[in-house]
Order: C-alpha cells, then structure tokens, then sequence
C-alpha cells in the first residue's frame, strides 16, 4: 500500500507540470494568432484632393491578418500624400485610397470650361489628367503643335452633365501655385484639351 501511495506522489507532480505546460501553450498560440498592429484611421471626413498633413489621421490597433497589405500600417508615413477618394471619420487608411505621384505643395484648385469634345470620357475625381493647349488654325495660319500645359493634375470635381448635353463640361483641378498663371493664360486664346493620363 505504501508503495502505491509513493508512486501515485512521484505522478502527480508531472501531471501538474504537463497540464500547466499545455496551458501555457494554448495561451502563446493564441497571443501569436490573434496579434494586433496599428493602421492609419481618418480621425475626421476627408475629401477627395485634399493632401494629408499631421492631425488627418491616427493610429488604432487591429487584426487584419491576409489583408493588412491593403492599408496603411504604422511603418508607412502617410502625410504629404493626397487622397484620390473620399475618406469617412474612423475608416481605415486603404493604400488605394492615396497617391504618392499627385503629391501637391502649396496648391490651388483652378475651375476650368472644357468643351465636351476636349474632355476624355469618363473623367472622374481623383483622376489624373494631363492638360493641352491647343491653337486652331485660322484664315490659312500655320497650324501649331499642340503643347502640354500641365500633366498628372489632379481632378478634385467633374461634372460630366453638362458634356453629356453637347455643352461645355466644368471640372476642378488641382495645380501647384506656380503654375496657375500658366494655366489661366492658356484659356484666354484657343482651347483646352483634357486626357486621363496612364490609361
């Protein structure tokens, strides 16, 4: 009897450690399954075209697991790129959302007329367009190449009404300051011809 009751003690302490080992297992797998990482959030409505700056965004914890390539992790510094759609307070930040190559310093939005026939179809916001001078040719002139005024503007409006009517269509770009006056000019004589660029 005693012999059992001795073999039983020398047992019980290793059935102890096993269960709390299974415990402590159970409870790493969980801790690493279930990981979190921070994201960009929008911390209020943005619109489309509006660049991000300090203050737009914060960070928030959350477990996105196979789609946490799609949105903007704590690595990926986010200001100073510009949104190419609309983004609500607490969404999170979709890499698709931005663009680093419409980045703008110092912009303004410029309203421009465009003719129906000068404006590529389907121009929408957030669109990257290239904007062309053209001059056509009067009384036997020497027709002009047309010249590239500003490429990869961006659209924050579009209204593609009007154009569906045959008149003139108004849209929204965004153009660095310096280059407004450049623009502006090119209204004053012959006509403006509008193209999504990186079709």
């Amino acid at each position: 009897m005693k012999r059992r009751t001795s073999h039983v003690q020398t047992r019980m302490p290793l059935a102890i450690a096993l269960i709390a080992a299974s415990f402590l297992s159970a409870f790493f797998l969980a801790s690493f399954s279930h990981s979190t990482s921070k994201y960009w959030v929008a911390a209020f409505d943005l619109q489309s075209g509006h660049q991000i700056s300090n203050g737009d965004l914060e960070l928030r914890e959350f477990d996105l697991r196979s789609s946490s390539l799609n949105y903007l992790s704590e690595e990926l510094d986010p200001v100073g790129q510009v949104l190419i759609q609309n983004v609500f307070s607490g969404e999170i930040m979709s890499t698709e959302k931005v663009s680093s190559t419409a980045v703008k310093v110092a912009s303004s939005a410029v309203p421009l007329s465009i003719r129906s026939v000068d404006l590529a179809a389907g121009i929408a916001i957030g669109d990257l367009v290239d904007i062309y001078w053209v001059i056509d040719t009067q009384n036997g002139e020497f027709a002009q190449e047309p010249i590239l005024i500003l490429g990869n503007v961006l659209v924050m409006s579009a209204d593609g009404k009007s154009a569906n009517f045959g008149t003139d269509a108004a849209i929204t770009v965004s153009v660095g300051q310096t280059q407004v006056l450049r623009l502006l000019a090119a209204t004053t004589a012959g006509r403006l011809v509008v193209i999504r660029s990186n079709v």
